[in-house]
């Protein structure tokens, strides 16, 4: 039997990440404290939650340099890459995890534009 508090983790990540489907979702979720919960999924959760949050910080960040500082700032970076680098992550996981490090790594880099997020989400 599926644990109960994570089915419900699970239905928080997907309210999260269609939250920020929308611009104004997006800014709301940032400004209410998304970032930090979004990056603890990605430390500790599920590969499910991973993959949702991982998904969710996509786009965020996508064209967005502020939001892509915060995301760095707020320590992103490291359990994107031990997912990036994990071997019971799935191949699509590991790469969308490093096509985001990418994107914290270079904030302000304006060939970023050319690969927006929607294109390695929908590669997926």
């Amino acid at each position: 039997m599926a644990d109960p508090e994570s089915g419900m983790v699970d239905k928080a990540a997907y309210v999260l990440h269609s939250l920020v489907s929308s611009g104004e979702g997006r800014a709301a979720a940032v400004e209410e404290g998304g970032i930090p919960v979004l990056i603890e999924m990605v430390e500790a959760g599920t590969s499910r939650q991973k993959e949702i949050a991982k998904l969710s910080l996509l786009l965020i960040c996508d064209d967005n340099a502020a939001f892509r500082t915060m995301v760095a700032r707020e320590g992103a970076i490291p359990p994107l890459v031990a997912l990036s680098q994990s071997s019971s992550a799935r191949p699509k996981l590991r790469a969308k995890a490093e096509s985001l490090i990418e994107m914290l790594r270079q904030p302000r880099s304006p060939s970023l534009r050319a690969r927006p997020a929607a294109a390695v989400v929908a590669a997926e």
